[in-house]
């Protein structure tokens, strides 16, 4: 049995961005979003790989992060969806900005799917190579398990959401923030 080495790269970029509190209506400044690309990754059976490995490595880590600020972009730009790497918390006041309950209702489903996915997987697993006199229970188990889990991080986002929109609900206007999407237009044109 041979012995596999994991190499990944990821790479990250700055926006820069401001928004008027709701709450107190000072501008917060300059502020940075940092974007940070999906990690590319590559297995081998080496401790190093060779030149023309991690060109490939960096090129799929350049493309991953395009791809993150593209539809970072689009949603900001379309929807008005505004990514969590967008803090909304006024470097003042210290409240939360409405604007920013909307990335938090966008990924709230992201994470309960894939731990229900994993907990279908493992079961079929338990189910189908477990060497044990009942692989029904066993699987049934890891099943209910993993789709507790997934229930229970829903509900923690409901939460959030609704914790987040109770404290944005008495501001006296709806602002949005002005992100400068020019520092990143290299990236967005390619």
């Amino acid at each position: 049995m041979g012995t596999y080495y994991k190499h990944t790269k990821t790479e990250s970029i700055d926006v820069p961005y401001s928004f008027r509190c709701e709450q107190c209506l000072k501008e917060s400044g300059t502020l940075k979003a940092t974007i940070h690309g999906p990690e590319a990754e590559f297995n081998s059976n080496f401790k190093e790989i060779n030149y023309d490995r991690q060109e490939k490595l960096s090129k799929k880590a350049h493309e991953n992060l395009v791809k993150k600020v593209k539809e970072t972009y689009k949603d900001a730009t379309e929807k008005q969806i505004y990514s969590t790497e967008f803090k909304d918390e006024c470097p003042f006041c210290h409240k939360p900005q409405s604007w920013a309950v909307s990335g938090l209702k966008k990924d709230m489903f992201t994470t309960p799917i894939v731990c229900a996915v994993i907990g279908l997987i493992l079961a079929a697993g338990c189910y189908f190579f477990a060497e044990v006199d009942n692989n029904l229970a066993v699987a049934l188990a890891v099943a209910a398990v993993f789709l507790a889990a997934a229930v229970v991080i829903f509900i923690v986002n409901l939460v959030k959401i609704g914790s987040k929109m109770k404290k944005t609900s008495s501001s006296t206007q709806k602002n949005l923030p002005v992100i400068e999407w020019s520092a990143v237009q290299h990236i967005l044109n390619e």
